[in-house]
């Protein structure tokens, strides 16, 4: 599998130095690959993604201190949207903030101990239906 059909829009070759990104995503070979980038780039806060654990399929770069639920408040500010109409859902340490920050936290079924004990909410597992059955339940779908 090539990374294109991964990963769609994404740009190679570019310049490496940009003063207009906030974050830089990567195909991991391994999980040491996480693990390196958090001694290479101590200034940056290291992430995986797509993936379960150490079985993670990208690592990504970005922004210390900046959240997902910081991400949503500037969201919001800009749609002059209110916080009361947020739901957030998710399965990983990295997604508690969002889930702590909007008014309903969902965790999906295969998400760790730390956000299912923490959500509001606890649907399927996300290759069992969660998305939609949480969905479902929260009245969000139009019969």
């Amino acid at each position: 599998m090539q990374a294109e059909d991964i990963m769609h829009g994404m740009v190679f070759g570019g310049e490496l130095y940009r003063d207009d990104l906030n974050k830089v995503s990567f195909i991991l070979s391994s999980y040491q690959d996480h693990l390196d980038s958090i001694q290479a780039f101590p200034n940056l806060k290291a992430g995986t993604w797509g993936g379960r654990g150490e079985l993670a399929l990208f690592g990504d770069l970005g922004v210390k201190d900046i959240t997902k639920a910081h991400a949503i408040d500037v969201l919001l500010e800009y749609l002059s949207a209110d916080k009361a109409d947020t739901i957030a859902f998710g399965d990983a340490k990295v997604d508690i903030p969002m889930l702590e920050y909007c008014n309903i936290g969902v965790s999906m079924g295969n998400g760790g101990p730390e956000i299912l004990a923490m959500a509001d909410m606890v649907t399927d597992d996300v290759e069992h239906n969660g998305l939609y059955n949480a969905f479902e339940k929260l009245g969000l779908l139009n019969k």
